[in-house]
């Protein structure tokens, strides 16, 4: 029995069915010879050669038939590997399914098809950087008996050399990051501030991990998402600033970037660009982003079309935060008719609902929160449960500008009816308190700007450093300022900003 007949016999009354659809996949055509093949094959395997070629061709045509064989032994590979990547189609998974197609073809002595997928493995892993299946795709290449498939060993020798070496990184590199998290973590419940700097710089010491930061950018990315999850969960992002700096200028851009170092270099720069955003650096912030688009020219389809619903988002924001909101509403407007993820589309129109508001632009705005056509529940989901608050909110300011004064203050009762989120998140206890003062004001719109008022609200928050306050927190607390000053919201916005800027 042959390796063709011997893969066929193997499969299940269920895999025929589905080989059958599968061969089909990209034209159906009737009177296939190839799956006529497959069928008598499974039906019989005992059949030779001089049995199947008067079944298949009237002319007896040898030459084709074992062109047809060929053809065959391709789809029947394809579909093992299409079965392998059914439920899974991560790089690692499809390096491992060509891995294991390799080895049941050469089980059965097909050694050039076998290079063929393992040639393939091997260049998925190392663009992936999986430099451990990368090795073992090299034991792989040593298996086949070289002389079948004429290569010599000498390369393949060198590549595995190389590959486990880089290998053996991955594990330390794995290993440091596992550390820096662990301190990272503890810090939070900790009552002394960690010194982030510290931490890393001691573990990449202690893993002579130095080196590979330089050359690897995707190495530098994994290290400053772990310590950005750390900065944004305590919202400490001007420690973070100087980190992020410090490890992308240490950053060598080879000549000849692959497409997943261009990848990660900007997503670095995204990271840069909006960290300098929330720390109010505008300027140097809006000089990434044009460093940032630069780079996503270069991006394959994939990663510049998620990439730019974000950089679109920032770009947007710095304009709105530096005077320039109807340029911030132009290039928001710009973003209607394209398909997003729903997060981002979420985030998109609620940030052009905030710049129509401050433009004073009501109708418009709450048209923008209309077109949202999902329950809070749906958008908690997909966009978090502070996504709903700050467009809830955002809905109040603009009922109470429409003169919809009863509709704003049962959203209000509404909101502090949930008490699962201010009875539970500690970190919305602020938000609780600003709810209870702008029920105050819907409910007595004179109140705002009354001395008492002011009072109040000078007394309801323990206050933090102004230019250490969240750059979203100042949009929502300049509009209820701006009543208390009876004063334009975007102008007190823009002079608020500029007092955290001096």
């Amino acid at each position: 029995m042959d390796a063709l007949t011997s893969i066929i016999k193997a499969f299940s009354k269920s895999d025929v069915i589905e080989f059958s659809s599968f061969i089909n996949r990209q034209k159906r055509k009737e009177n296939r010879k190839d799956l006529e093949l497959f069928l008598l094959l499974h039906k019989n395997a005992a059949l030779q050669q001089n049995e199947i070629v008067p079944l298949l061709y009237e002319t007896k045509n040898v030459v084709a038939y074992h062109a047809l064989r060929k053809k065959l032994l391709k789809h029947l590979s394809d579909f093992i590997l299409f079965k392998q990547l059914r439920e899974d189609d991560t790089a690692e998974t499809q390096v491992t399914a060509y891995i294991s197609l390799t080895r049941y073809l050469k089980e059965h002595g097909i050694y050039n098809l076998a290079w063929k997928y393992l040639k393939k493995a091997e260049q998925m892993a190392v663009s992936s950087e999986l430099f451990s299946l990368a090795n073992q795709i090299m034991r792989l290449f040593l298996e086949i008996p070289l002389h079948e498939v004429k290569q010599d060993i000498a390369p393949i020798l060198e590549r595995k050399e190389r590959y486990l070496n880089l290998a053996i990184e991955d594990d330390k590199i794995d290993t440091a990051y596992k550390i820096i998290q662990y301190y990272l973590r503890k810090s939070k419940s900790s009552v002394h501030t960690p010194d982030m700097q510290s931490i890393i710089d001691d573990t990449l010491n202690q893993y002579n991990l130095n080196e590979a930061l330089a050359q690897r950018p995707s190495v530098v990315y994994r290290l400053l998402s772990i310590t950005r999850s750390a900065a944004t969960s305590s919202k400490d992002y001007y420690s973070f600033e100087p980190i992020l700096l410090k490890y992308y200028s240490k950053i060598i851009v080879s000549d000849k970037p692959t497409e997943r170092d261009k990848i990660y270099l900007a997503r670095i720069q995204y990271m840069i660009a909006h960290t300098l955003f929330r720390n109010k650096q505008f300027k140097q912030a809006t000089e990434y982003v044009h460093i940032l688009k630069e780079q996503m020219q270069l991006l394959v389809k994939t990663e510049y079309t998620k990439l730019l619903p974000k950089v679109t988002q920032l770009q947007c924001a710095l304009l709105f935060f530096t005077g320039k909101i109807d340029d911030a509403i132009d290039t928001i407007s710009l973003t209607s008719d394209i398909k997003f993820q729903p997060n981002e589309t979420l985030n998109l129109k609620l940030n052009k609902a905030i710049y129509l508001l401050f433009k004073k632009n009501f109708k418009e705005a709450i048209k923008v929160l209309s077109s949202i056509a999902h329950s809070n529940a749906w958008c908690a989901k997909v966009a978090g449960i502070e996504w709903v608050i700050k467009k809830d909110i955002l809905d109040i300011f603009i009922q109470f500008e429409l003169g919809n004064f009863d509709i704003a203050s049962n959203r209000i009762r509404a909101l502090l009816r949930r008490k699962e989120w201010f009875g539970n998140l500690p970190q919305l206890d602020r938000v609780k308190v600003f709810l209870q003062l702008l029920s105050k004001v819907v409910e007595e719109p004179n109140i705002a700007e009354t001395s008492a008022f002011y009072d109040t609200v000078e007394n309801s928050f323990n206050w933090i450093p102004i230019e250490q306050e969240d750059l979203h927190a100042s949009v929502y607390y300049a509009w209820l300022k701006a009543k208390i000053m009876n004063d334009d919201a975007y102008e007190v916005l823009l002079h608020l900003i500029s007092i955290e800027n001096e």
